[in-house]
């Protein structure tokens, strides 16, 4: 893995988004604790950047990871962050 995909990570725009998408994941794979959360954050930061440098998603388009929407897509450059919101922006 080179040094530019351990370094990529994901933000929402807001609380509500990331309770929205935390609230559909346990829905859909049970209960989380906050070191998981962290993980598992990590895992879908490496599966977006792979998906959008292989133009599987595009950014401004809805993502999902593992069937639970994590919500519309963006992409912060100066932050090698990818953010979410649950409505299109």
């Amino acid at each position: 893995m080179n040094e530019l995909a351990e370094q990529v990570s994901i933000d929402f725009y807001q609380d509500k988004d990331e309770a929205a998408f935390l609230e559909a994941w346990e829905v859909k794979h049970g209960p989380i604790d906050d070191e998981d959360i962290d993980d598992l954050y990590q895992k879908i930061a490496l599966d977006i950047q792979e998906k959008v440098q292989n133009k599987e998603v595009k950014l401004g388009e809805s993502y999902r990871y593992q069937d639970v929407l994590v919500g519309y897509c963006d992409y912060s450059s100066f932050n090698n962050l990818f953010l979410f919101s649950q409505t299109k922006k």
